[in-house]
């Protein structure tokens, strides 16, 4: 199994792929990088990219802390180390919560940021301790239960399905809970975090009932790229790969037009 040392933790991941931008595809909440794996298949034929297991999840170390300022500095840290320079940031549910925080922490590892279905209202309400302290009085995933209907249409595929709810549900508890921490940042920092992403590329694909509100979005940002996927629900990017992949090769056009980026190199 392919590891990368960083902060203390081992970090599975799978790299393909030359070419410019390149990316970091980042799962979300209690999954692993399969979860991004017809996208990884399929731009790594024509750009550098890498899918990424958080600290936790999938072939990753259980090493502390499991929050999502922690998966912000890993995924930038992993940019540093693979010699990517600058990165488009790639984050489904919460991984784009996080993708958005290594944009702030880190602006100068991430050249592009793609949100994919993000919690954005749960998390501006506060909402996700709720669960967090759910799962840590239950000692089990079983909370998480409740989420599997809405997070699929009628048209999903039962193997999809099948294989979101087997690796979910097999995510330590303490990873799952510490990924929904975060003491009220979110909260009070979400607008801001929208807006730095928004001074560089930036696209955000909803399925069927987005979890946040594109209406909103296109109050507070000027130049974000909202994109709904026919048929998709949360995990649009396995049940439409196709329109998915179509829409991130078409953000690469975004990148390499973007004047506010040339102090990068994307071509």
């Amino acid at each position: 199994m392919p590891a990368l040392e960083i902060g203390g933790a081992s970090l599975g991941y799978d790299e393909a792929g030359q070419g410019a931008p390149p990316f970091i595809f980042v799962h979300g909440w209690a999954g692993d990088r399969s979860f991004w794996e017809p996208q990884f298949a399929d731009l790594s034929k024509d750009f550098h990219c890498l899918a990424l297991d958080l600290r936790g999840c999938g072939e990753s170390s259980l090493t502390p802390p499991y929050d999502l300022t922690q998966a912000a500095d890993d995924i930038a840290a992993v940019i540093d180390d693979r010699g990517m320079g600058a990165a488009v940031v790639a984050g489904h549910d919460i991984g784009g919560l996080a993708a958005l925080l290594a944009n702030t922490r880190h602006e100068e590892r991430v050249i592009g940021t793609v949100i994919v279905d993000p919690p954005l209202d749960s998390a501006a309400r506060g909402a996700m301790g709720g669960l967090a302290a759910q799962i840590r009085d239950s000692g089990s995933m079983e909370p998480a239960g409740v989420f599997f209907e809405r997070f699929f249409g009628d048209s999903a595929a039962p193997d999809i399905r099948e294989h979101v709810e087997e690796r979910m549900l097999a995510c330590e508890p303490q990873v799952a809970a510490g990924q929904l921490t975060d003491n009220g940042y979110f909260s009070q920092n979400l607008g801001a975090l929208l807006q730095a992403a928004d001074k560089k590329p930036f696209m955000a694909l909803w399925g069927n009932q987005p979890l946040g509100d594109p209406e909103r979005l296109r109050q507070i940002t000027f130049f974000l790229r909202q994109e709904p996927v026919t048929g998709g629900g949360h995990f649009l990017q396995l049940e439409n790969p196709a329109m998915t992949n179509a829409l991130l090769r078409a953000f690469v056009d975004d990148v390499r037009r973007d004047p506010r980026i040339s102090a990068f190199t994307t071509s």
